[in-house]
């Protein structure tokens, strides 16, 4: 039985980051995302990724978190779903001056992956799932069905909000 929480969109996202204005610049300059503002007073950093805003945050007093013993969780990665040209998105990164972490994109039978760092070491992965119609499909086609269920209710909301604009 699915929990309440496992019904909820993930919200938001947390990165701890040594220097927040280095790392603000990676995302906005070379990956290019959009950095929208953010009224809370924090000294933190905020990106729209969609459904999901990402917030840089300072260490606090060379640790990661004070709640939580200084310990650095276990892991911070961002994986991002391409639906047809993972090729495309990495030339554009590329471009824009990011190091991937492999000169080439890996194939398997999940699909197709490569990955970059930002300069805390967040690992951030682009996954293009197989063709429909392969044989690996069918070991990833609950995954894509829930992107693709995300993607169509983000379109009917966006549709909606310019209805009512």
């Amino acid at each position: 039985m699915s929990s309440l929480i496992g019904q909820l969109p993930l919200a938001a996202v947390w990165f701890y980051c040594k220097d927040v204005n280095q790392t603000t610049r990676f995302y906005k300059d070379l990956v290019g995302l959009k950095q929208i503002e953010d009224e809370s007073g924090d000294t933190g950093s905020h990106f729209d990724l969609g459904t999901i805003r990402l917030t840089l945050l300072p260490h606090v007093n060379g640790t990661h978190d004070k709640n939580n013993g200084g310990q650095k969780p276990a892991s911070q990665d961002l994986v991002f779903v391409v639906e047809n040209s993972i090729e495309a998105v990495y030339r554009d990164l590329v471009k824009r001056g990011v190091k991937m972490k492999s000169k080439k994109i890996m194939e398997d039978e999940n699909g197709k992956t490569t990955s970059f760092s930002d300069p805390d070491g967040h690992a951030i992965y682009l996954w293009q799932p197989p063709e429909k119609d392969s044989k690996n499909f069918k070991q990833v086609e609950t995954l894509v069905k829930h992107y693709e269920s995300v993607s169509r209710a983000l379109a009917d909301l966006r549709a909606y909000d310019e209805e009512e604009n």
